[in-house]
């Protein structure tokens, strides 16, 4: 069989996994009109139908069901081939793309890349703000910054310090609410805290606290905007020691209770452990959150 381009497997495999032309063209980038233009020349070129075309999308057929497997190891190994190849690069200037939560994003990291933009001037600094962990096996990002430890093997993480949090509530909210003195007392205070995320629930209960959902005067993932509600008075909230000492409108309470650390990570794919620029970003942001 002649050879043929790799794009048009690459097309296949999102689709596959997507399920549709639309959703596979946003995540390619590409046109829905080109999409299918390029699975239409791979059912060309390999004379085999891949999909079932009807007015409810696109189905597998038989013929398409077994190319899935090998066509998403081709997948992994092109994606590995650019992993290994920019890890590869010697020279100190180009992007680093890093991805990091909403709070590491907004509280830590400028000053930290503006020390690192002075040092190394023609290296590029690419911030991706997500509260989901993306793929660095795909190149989605060069290095991430996690509250949890990595488990895939092909993971090169260094654990930062622990994340000390703390309750906080205004000046203004305490004053006319008063200050609660022990968990017991929030239950008549307003509770700022998550809404679809278990998480606060999970520490309170690890706290012997018995919160729930219900409690929360304000419900929302957004950590910002819980910070946020927070400085205006609307309620108590939980956030970064390091948050706090930046918002002076935030008062300490309850301090007496040790709420358990968040575990900090920074990580990289192994494959581009040997970029310079990476790994002087990444023994960079070592010592400075050291």
């Amino acid at each position: 069989m002649k050879p043929f381009s790799w794009e048009w497997v690459q097309s296949f495999v999102e689709v596959v996994k997507a399920g549709s032309l639309s959703k596979a063209a946003l995540i390619l980038g590409v046109s829905q009109p080109t999409l299918s233009r390029q699975i239409i020349s791979l059912e060309k070129h390999l004379k085999l139908t891949l999909f079932d075309r009807s007015t409810q999308g696109l189905k597998l057929t038989q013929e398409g069901a077994k190319l899935v497997e090998s066509s998403e190891q081709m997948q992994q190994a092109a994606n590995r081939f650019a992993r290994i190849a920019s890890g590869s690069a010697t020279t100190l200037a180009g992007d680093i793309r890093i991805t990091v939560n909403e709070v590491i994003g907004l509280y830590y990291l400028p000053n930290a890349i503006t020390e690192f933009n002075r040092l190394y001037p023609n290296v590029h600094v690419e911030v991706e703000i997500s509260n989901q962990a993306t793929s660095l096996n795909k190149r989605d990002a060069d290095i991430a910054f996690r509250m949890f430890r990595p488990t895939q093997p092909d993971l090169i993480a260094k654990r930062l310090p622990d994340i000390c949090l703390n309750f906080v509530a205004s000046q203004t909210y305490l004053e006319q609410r008063g200050i609660p003195q022990s968990l017991d007392d929030l239950s008549g205070h307003n509770i700022i805290g998550f809404d679809r995320d278990p998480q606060m629930i999970k520490a309170a209960a690890a706290l012997g606290w018995p919160l729930k959902v219900e409690q929360f005067i304000n419900r929302t993932d957004s950590l910002l905007l819980q910070i946020e509600l927070a400085r205006r008075g609307a309620g108590i909230s939980v956030t970064h020691q390091a948050v706090i000492k930046q918002l002076p409108e935030l008062q300490i309470i309850l301090e007496e209770v040790m709420i358990p650390k968040l575990e900090f990570w920074l990580v990289c794919h192994a494959d581009v452990q040997h970029n310079r620029r990476i790994r002087v970003m990444m023994d960079f942001m070592s010592e400075y959150f050291c």
